[in-house]
């Protein structure tokens, strides 16, 4: 199995989706290389294994209904009051918990997923991630008026 420079990736079957969220157990197919630190040859080793949100990380289940959107206003909004600090949830939050908890675990800041969900919902409970967002918006409105500015 050759995949490049890839050292740890996992590849998620949700519930008819192709993330893990609230909706029910997902399928994981893990793929990490193990080789020791320092090796050119990649050893790679693979792992399938099913992650419950319920039983596992105790987030409780949602309907499809809970996760969708609307239009870009509306969507802006859910996305702003889901980084909110503090520790209310929902279906969107528990989602972003779960995929940014997977992210942190591929990435190797944490040793299991659930460590990484904890790690997203401290950060998310902390206020912290609303205050990147603001960074960048403030940054983007910069950008535009830089780009406007140039146009005339």
């Amino acid at each position: 199995l050759r995949v490049g420079r890839i050292d740890h990736a996992v590849i998620i079957h949700g519930v008819g989706l192709d993330e893990i969220s609230p909706l029910g157990p997902a399928t994981i197919f893990e793929i990490k290389n193990v080789a020791a630190q320092g090796e050119e040859e990649k050893v790679y080793e693979t792992k399938t294994f099913e992650l419950d949100p319920l039983t596992d990380l105790g987030i409780p289940r949602c309907q499809i209904e809970d996760l969708k959107g609307g239009g870009p206003t509306e969507n802006a909004q859910s996305f702003k009051e889901v980084l909110l600090g503090g520790d209310h949830t929902d279906a969107k939050r528990d989602s972003i918990v779960l995929n940014a908890g997977v992210g942190c675990y591929v990435y190797g800041l944490v040793d299991t997923i659930q460590e990484g969900c904890e790690l997203a919902r401290t950060t998310l409970n902390s206020g912290k991630a609303t205050t990147v967002l603001e960074t960048w918006i403030a940054k983007s409105q910069e950008i535009k008026q830089n780009s406007n500015n140039k146009k005339e």
